[in-house]
């Protein structure tokens, strides 16, 4: 038996194989998967007191239950809505929409214990830690008590504000 033919076997298959793994992984980005229908881009602009909110999430739930979006602004209070969290647009439909903004508590637990008695102990301390409080009003926070909502329509491109009140 010839033991070097089967490394260089090995190699004359491998290179071209791996070569066509990564031009196949290349490009492309986020490209829409058949199952969904037509997204449409939509950016969402939040303000509240008369300013722009950085940092708010935006949640889009379509009235037919399917694809629903979701956004966090930036500086200027808008946020690209994106699909199934990674395509951007949404598909068209009338949505309920909640907004909300919790404070960030800085906490440092240390590392997770990888102890299981250890591990109860850490997981008590999390449980213990206060609720971050939401900095808009908690009304927006719910779909159930939001009262915002939006209409999309398939290939209308647009930029929603929802202005935000006491």
């Amino acid at each position: 038996m010839d033991t070097h033919s089967f490394p260089h076997s090995l190699i004359k298959f491998s290179v071209p194989t791996l070569f066509m793994l990564v031009v196949a992984g290349c490009g492309g980005g986020n490209a829409v998967p058949e199952h969904l229908p037509p997204l449409t881009p939509l950016t969402v602009v939040v303000e509240y007191q008369g300013a722009p909110v950085e940092g708010a999430t935006v949640l889009m739930s379509p009235e037919s239950g399917q694809f629903a979006a979701a956004g966090t602004t930036d500086a200027e209070g808008k946020a690209v809505m994106k699909t199934d969290s990674q395509y951007e647009g949404v598909v068209a439909d009338r949505f309920k929409v909640t907004v909300a903004k919790q404070e960030i508590i800085n906490v440092d637990l240390g590392p997770t214990p990888e102890d299981p008695a250890e591990y109860a102990a850490y997981e008590k301390k999390l449980k213990s830690l206060p609720k971050p409080k939401n900095l808009l009003p908690d009304k927006y926070a719910s779909f159930g008590t939001s009262k915002l909502s939006i209409t999309v329509t398939e290939g209308t491109p647009g930029e929603e504000v929802l202005k935000l009140e006491d």
